[in-house]
């Protein structure tokens, strides 16, 4: 899938492994969702995802709505990563 690195200005392509890799050398990848989606309580409802690595097995998801970052995360385990991580499926991917 085609990346946009907006650190170094230009485009890759990575598939979802390469992504996980780069976000345990320390990037951040942002997946822009193509609607909004919404948990299972009804509690909130995001566009953007933003992952980050905590270290080589951790990972962190914050939530962006319409331009506006959440307070909300969600912790993800390297086992539990490939259920939750879907950049396939995004509008677009950004690494910053």
């Amino acid at each position: 899938m085609k990346v946009f690195d907006t650190v170094n200005n230009v485009e890759l392509e990575a598939d979802t492994k390469k992504l996980v890799d780069i976000m345990v050398d320390g990037r951040q990848v942002d997946v822009y969702l193509k609607e909004k989606k919404s948990d299972e309580d009804g509690y909130m409802s995001w566009d953007v995802e933003h992952w980050s690595a905590i270290d080589k097995k951790r990972f962190i998801r914050c939530y962006s709505l319409e331009g506006r970052v959440l307070s909300e995360s969600t912790g993800h385990n390297i086992y539990d990563l490939y259920n939750e991580f879907k950049p396939e499926d995004a509008l677009k991917v950004e690494l910053s």
